[in-house]
């Protein structure tokens, strides 16, 4: 069920809290100790927990790629394995897979016993049905086809048997299928109302969806038949321990901090990283920080037109930018700046071990002049056969900390004669410009649990064209890049598969197509009152399945 209405009232309240919070503070914080009551849970109540603004159009796992995505559809859906802290995988809705020697067979042995919220039965032919219906046109896939593109067919074994052939070898299949964007829908909803898997997803999950109130929240109920966590995970068995659980979208941090502190929420995701120091320093208050696999946020350069095509140039850039100095403002030295292409906790990751990706002025200087921007014009830009060498950033502004680090690299770039053209521009043509390959400089990060990542991003096969919409933002084309996340994706053994990935790492860092800036964590404050707060760490997001409030 969806609807959608205004969230001033809602918001208001919750504001005015906060302003009455503020006048009345005063005195000791607290003693900085986090909770670590070993209490006996107590069942019941509802939990409320604020996200930022990033609401997605449709709630259909296979038909979109919002980065609160795993967040909200963790509570009803579900996946084949569950991701560990350690990176390793384990059942879920499934007991257990085999490969063939040559990588192209994956047999999936399913669990017993598990219900859809709408009576339909998890088997063979319900995993068949959401393969087919990733796959389908219909679903219009941004990212969960993508991430299954080797997928050739199936043959149902038996009832709980399901054989899955690939086109080619796939080294990421386990890990993307651990993801919530492959996530399992009730195949009786995928065959009768498949639209309204965009509104309201049925699922298997410890909560059973109720209502999403858009521009303002999204709220469950309790399934009281579930009983089928993943092992590996939990920490008790049956039911989810509350009632009831609403998300709320609130993008304003100030507003999302201030709800928790005047205890109008109980949990926040995207703490502002300005408040972290007085949540831990708060006797109330509990925080932790997962750190989040995938590419780092980074600054992607358009290397198909001048003046980026130029590696000199793209170089230049990378060194004439401060990241540590914009880091540590933007974050209050909550993020970690990056160290290469992918965040540490990758499988595969291989750290900047060159140190080519470093703050060097005068490197800039000496690589813009080797380029032929050796003139200045009137401003202190240079200039090459009368032309400033400046660069566009088209942006729809949604993201007021993305803004703030494009400014700032913008005055770093203007130090060694570099202009940054920052212009507002609509959401629809800001994506418009992004297809049409308008635009020298976007932003942005991608959170996934596999380095096959830089196969998405990088691998020229990804380049969007009339035809078809892809992910390279940077829109490189390097034979050497092609082949290495080619040959990576479909490497049968670890070893191999890590080396490739690590020589492509490498063959980045030399052709700078990208500036990677920081690695975000989940920030997440709560209550001293909540327990159990999870984690699925094949996103670095939050789950709920063993939380409870104290009475």
């Amino acid at each position: 069920m969806v609807s959608s209405r205004s969230r001033v009232a809602r918001h208001a309240t919750i504001l005015l809290s906060a302003l009455l919070l503020a006048a009345c503070a005063g005195g000791d914080p607290g003693g900085g100790e986090q909770s670590g009551t070993e209490a006996e849970p107590e069942p019941g109540g509802r939990l409320t927990v604020a996200l930022n603004g990033d609401e997605p159009d449709n709630l259909d796992p296979h038909g979109l790629s919002a980065t609160n995505t795993t967040v909200l559809l963790r509570p009803v859906l579900e996946s084949l394995f569950w991701q560990a802290e350690d990176g390793t995988f384990h059942p879920w809705l499934a007991d257990s897979w085999e490969v063939s020697d040559d990588g192209l067979v994956y047999t999936f042995a399913l669990r017993e016993g598990v219900t859809f919220h709408d009576g339909a039965a998890w088997d063979a032919e319900a995993l068949l049905a959401n393969f087919e219906h990733i796959l389908d046109p219909e679903t219009q896939s941004p990212l969960a086809a993508a991430y299954i593109a080797p997928y050739s067919s199936a043959r149902v074994v038996d009832e709980l048997t399901l054989e899955v052939t690939l086109s080619t070898p796939y080294s990421a299949f386990i890990n993307v299928l651990s993801q919530s964007y492959l996530s399992i829908v009730s195949p009786q909803q995928i065959a009768e109302d498949p639209a309204g898997i965009r509104e309201h997803p049925v699922g298997t999950g410890p909560f059973i969806f109720d209502h999403w109130t858009q521009g303002e929240s999204i709220s469950y109920r309790q399934n009281p038949d579930y009983d089928w966590a993943p092992e590996a995970a939990a920490q008790h068995e049956g039911p989810a321990y509350v009632d009831e659980l609403e998300i709320l979208f609130i993008p304003e941090e100030g507003v999302r901090y201030n709800a928790l502190a005047a205890g109008d929420v109980d949990v926040i995701d995207w703490t502002p990283p300005q408040n972290v120091e007085a949540v831990e320093a708060s006797a109330d208050l509990d925080f932790a920080r997962v750190d989040r696999p995938g590419h780092p946020f980074s600054i992607w350069f358009n290397t198909s037109r001048a003046p980026l095509d130029d590696v000199r140039v793209r170089q230049a850039v990378v060194a004439a930018v401060d990241r540590q100095s914009i880091v540590d403002t933007v974050s209050f030295g909550q993020w970690q700046l990056a160290d290469g292409y992918l965040t540490s906790p990758t499988p595969d990751f291989a750290p900047n071990s060159d140190a080519s990706i470093t703050y060097d002025v005068e490197r800039a200087n000496e690589l813009l002049d080797e380029a032929g921007w050796t003139e200045r014009d009137a401003e202190g830009y240079r200039t090459r056969d009368g032309e400033r060498l400046s660069l566009f950033y088209p942006t729809a502004g949604t993201i007021a900390q993305t803004q703030q680090i494009l400014e700032l690299a913008q005055a770093h770039l203007k130090e060694v004669g570099v202009e940054v053209v920052i212009q507002t521009v609509s959401e629809q043509e800001q994506s418009e410009r992004s297809s049409a390959g308008d635009f020298d400089l976007s932003a942005g990060i991608w959170t996934t649990n596999t380095a096959d990542v830089l196969y998405i991003q990088y691998n020229s096969h990804n380049i969007t064209t009339p035809e078809r919409r892809g992910n390279n933002s940077t829109r490189l084309r390097d034979e050497q890049i092609d082949d290495l996340t080619q040959r990576a994706r479909e490497a049968t053994d670890d070893a191999t598969r890590q080396e490739l990935y690590s020589e492509a790492q490498a063959r980045l860092v030399e052709l700078a197509p990208s500036l990677p800036l920081y690695t975000r964590p989940s920030l997440v404050s709560s209550s001293s009152s909540v327990h159990g707060i999870g984690f699925d760490y094949a996103y670095g997001a939050l789950w709920f399945y063993d939380t409870w409030k104290e009475s």
